[in-house]
């Protein structure tokens, strides 16, 4: 059985009963023959449905993990790539998030590979190796009101040894930050989520959400707004 895996250490979460995964697996199941074949945004309300499934994991960087179904949480089984829209983010109620395809002007370097992470160059000692590995990346970007920014990136590495040595690396990369664990939304410990925020160098709180399943990594980024480059 494919592994999902929780990256935060020693915390204590419910496990749902067997009745209650196999309702979830059978919603599931007809959220998706539902949307094939529909809009994005569809497919992106299907996501949703998948996020429950996910439960705790084992492991040295990923501590609690419960085996509970092959299906890949990050992708239909149409084979498209479950995306955030912008009222899925954390903070839209004050952020007011909009996808957008390119920054505003003057905002710092952008990279869709990890372990970098800070958006608007909020944090330097983050860094792309140079023997970067193989992989498929996929992103999205948001602005919001204030100057806030929003990245949500999904990579599919070759295989899960090398995906897991990326999260150690980005958990290090954040880190040097000044970013910590921080507590979890119930809707982020339902889907095995490990959330990180803290102060970056202009003052601003950078939050950053990770998941981890087999050899794919979801990586959430929210820079709250002000001040303005």
């Amino acid at each position: 059985m494919a592994e999902v895996e929780d990256l935060i250490e020693d915390v204590a979460i419910r496990l749902p009963g067997a009745d209650d995964i196999r309702a979830r697996g059978q919603r599931r199941r007809t959220r998706a023959r539902a949307v094939r074949g529909g809009a994005a945004g569809a497919l992106v309300l299907a996501a949703a449905g998948a996020w429950g499934l996910l439960l705790p994991a084992d492991g040295p960087e990923a501590r609690q993990t419960v085996t509970t179904t092959t299906a890949n949480p990050f992708r239909t089984a149409d084979g498209e790539v479950m995306m955030r829209q912008a009222d899925e983010l954390p903070g839209y109620a004050t952020w007011h998030w909009k996808e957008t395809t390119s920054l505003p002007k003057g905002t710092g370097p952008i990279s869709d590979a990890l372990p970098q992470v800070g958006l608007d160059g909020a944090c330097p000692a983050s860094f792309v190796p140079a023997d970067e590995p193989d992989r498929k990346g996929y992103s999205l970007l948001y602005t919001g009101s204030g100057h806030a920014l929003a990245q949500h990136r999904i990579t599919e590495y070759d295989d899960t040894a090398t995906a897991r040595s990326q999260v150690t690396a980005l958990r290090g990369a954040m880190e040097r930050c000044g970013l910590h664990s921080a507590s979890q939304t119930a809707g982020e410990r339902e889907e095995g989520t490990a959330v990180w925020s803290g102060t970056v160098d202009d003052g601003r709180t950078l939050r950053v959400t990770v998941r981890r399943w087999e050899s794919w990594v979801s990586v959430e980024e929210v820079l709250h707004g002000t001040p303005a480059g």
